[in-house]
């Protein structure tokens, strides 16, 4: 082995002079095990430069390919989930199941209410142990037995396969005053067989009361003195269309309270009114005497229904309470308002008609009253304020009050013990075209003054009273008659001969001009030379005894009409020769205003053989030959 002059040089001395002195050269350096393809300068020969060796960068490449690679499986992975979360797999949500009711909206209380429920899977998997509930208001009754309380439909629907559906029918009987809404809450069960958890879905069904097939209505004075009588007028009216028995008033009256008498027998603050046919009504009159303190009110409670039988008269199906408030009070000045000579508490007037009111007041005090001031505050939707006059008075257009003071009736001034007094003015009522649906008119009676109190100071004292008034419907009927046009054929000669029968058709237009009628019947009575011929368009009625024929329109909302004919026959006799003859005598109609309260009428000329209606009609086509 040769031995270099540099052997006794330490590794570390040698390691330092190749740091330390670059430039020096070596011939005695010993080669390295390896040799590099390329050496690296020792020496910092020029400016700083990136170094980076291939192998380097074959290991960056590769850690950003991962990077993507790592990045897209994160997207892919994030879609399959959203995917499955709302559209697929095995995962079941309550908003994939359809829950559908179809039915009335609107019903008269006491009538059956037909459902129809349709419940639809739209989940992947089926579901199980699907329950439906419907809960109904308190006081609905099967439609199978009406004595038996129905407070909820409950069915189990079992399996429901995926895309499947089930309808399911249902019938209650519900109850409720006019007006009132319901809201079915609907309740869906399920489960599956891949968890054990209940899933539950909501729903609901809203349904309106549009009318009872009884109705109670009670009239009374809305403030009275403590001691003094007072009447309770109740009546009890039926719209069902079927007769309807045991029929019972259930009062709750108030403490305080007195019968003095009534004009149906009261066992045990109930009246037995019993059968009512369709349409027909039933008045109570209950007198008594209220006691209280001053500005004390009481409430009268009045529900009508009907009763298991006459024996026992405890209501089994209730269908409207009407309540009806009275307050205690101590007047200094008693006032009367009257409208059309009509003192009590609830009237009803007449559309476009002129209306005379009269307000009355005495001085019930020991002591004078000074400055009274009676004011009269006018509202509601059926009233013409542009025909308010008054004499003696002030009519505040600004806010439709009449004012009676010193300032209009010097005897105002003062108000001696006893002393009374009137104050008047008039109105007209909007036009039937104008009034708006449930016209009415308020009046609102102020009575203010100053009295000398019983510590000699004056102080103000002062009462107030409203009445409301509603606005009845019109009806316009129009009868005519036709032969060679309308609903039947015709025969025999025009213009009619002695002796040979000739048919027309009458025809009668029913038209309601405001509230909802129910019970529409128009009647005629035939004269003895005239035949009814059993040819009708519908509804029609004849009483061959009293020669009626009656036509039964039944219930008319508001600005509805209706058109009804019937055939009759004449043989003119010799005395009718020259003449047009009558078919028929005077028409008339009868039906029950709704929201009044109230039975209208309104009648219509006879029917004779002028029938102007016809094409190329002549006046002398209607004289006997």
């Amino acid at each position: 082995m040769t031995i270099h002059p540099d052997d006794d040089i330490g590794s570390l001395e040698r390691a330092r002079k190749r740091l330390y002195e670059p430039n020096s050269t070596s011939q005695n350096i010993r080669a390295p095990f390896f040799v590099p393809k390329r050496s690296l300068p020792h020496a910092w020969k020029g400016p700083l430069r990136s170094i980076r060796s291939s192998g380097e960068k074959r290991h960056l490449h590769l850690a950003g390919m991962f990077f993507v690679f790592a990045f897209l499986f994160f997207l892919a992975s994030l879609g399959i989930a959203i995917y499955f979360f709302y559209f697929g797999g095995n995962s079941v949500s309550i908003n994939k199941i359809a829950i559908d009711i179809q039915g009335p909206t609107t019903i008269a209380g006491g009538d059956t209410v037909p459902l129809s429920l349709t419940v639809t899977n739209k989940n992947s998997i089926a579901i199980q142990n699907a329950t439906i509930e419907v809960d109904f208001p308190d006081g609905t009754r099967s439609a199978t037995n009406i004595m038996t309380a129905y407070p909820r439909y409950t069915e189990n629907l079992g399996t429901i396969p995926s895309g499947e559906t089930v309808t399911r029918s249902m019938k209650a009987v519900l109850f409720g005053e006019a007006g009132k809404s319901f809201s079915l809450p609907i309740s869906f069960s399920f489960g599956t067989s891949a968890s054990k958890a209940v899933f539950v879905k909501k729903s609901s069904y809203t349904l309106a009361i549009s009318s009872t097939p009884l109705s109670v209505s009670v009239d009374t004075l809305a403030e009275t003195v403590s001691g003094a009588p007072l009447t309770l007028t109740l009546t009890v009216r039926s719209n069902a269309t079927v007769p309807m028995d045991n029929i019972v008033l259930s009062g709750i009256l108030p403490f305080g309270f007195s019968t003095v008498s009534s004009s149906l027998p009261l066992n045990n603050s109930s009246f037995f009114v019993g059968t009512l046919q369709p349409g027909a009504s039933k008045t109570i009159k209950l007198i008594g005497t209220l006691t209280g303190q001053n500005n004390e009110q009481k409430v009268f409670h009045f529900t009508v229904g009907t009763a298991n039988t006459e024996q026992d008269q405890t209501l089994a199906v209730s269908y409207i309470t009407q309540d009806a408030t009275v307050m205690i009070t101590s007047p200094f000045i008693n006032t009367t308002l009257t409208l059309n000579g009509n003192t009590s508490s609830q009237s009803v007037i007449t559309p476009g008609s002129y209306q005379s009111v009269n307000v009355s007041y005495t001085n019930t005090l020991p002591t004078s009253v000074e400055n009274t001031m009676v004011s009269i505050a006018i509202s509601g939707s059926a009233i013409d304020y542009n025909s308010i006059k008054t004499t003696k008075g002030f009519y505040r257009s600004t806010d439709h009050t009449i004012v009676f003071s010193r300032d209009t009736d010097p005897s105002l001034a003062t108000l001696a013990p006893g002393a009374s007094g009137i104050g008047m003015f008039t109105f007209s009522t909007l036009a039937s075209g104008a009034l708006p649906s449930s016209p009415d008119v308020t009046f609102t009676v102020s009575v203010s003054g100053t009295r000398v109190g019983q510590t000699n100071v004056p102080e103000e004292v002062k009462t107030s009273s409203t009445k409301t008034v509603k606005v009845a419907t019109t009806v316009s009927i129009v009868s005519s008659s036709l032969h060679s046009s309308g609903s039947f054929s015709n025969s025999g000669p025009i213009p009619p001969v002695v002796g040979k029968a000739t048919t027309y058709t009458v025809v009668w237009n029913v038209v309601n001009k405001g509230n909802a009628i129910a019970g529409g019947i128009v009647s005629t009575i035939l004269p003895n030379y005239v035949s009814y011929t059993d040819s009708a368009t519908g509804g029609f009625s004849y009483d061959n005894k009293s020669r009626t024929v009656s036509w039964n329109i039944g219930d008319l909302a508001q600005s509805a009409s209706a058109q009804g004919s019937f055939k009759v026959s004449l043989t003119p006799s010799t005395s009718q020769k020259g003449n047009a003859p009558t078919l028929t005598g005077a028409v008339s109609f009868s039906g029950y205003d709704r929201f009044a309260g109230v039975q209208i009428s309104e009648t219509a000329n006879p029917v004779t053989t002028a029938t102007v209606g016809d094409p190329g009609y002549s006046s002398t086509d209607a004289i006997v030959q």
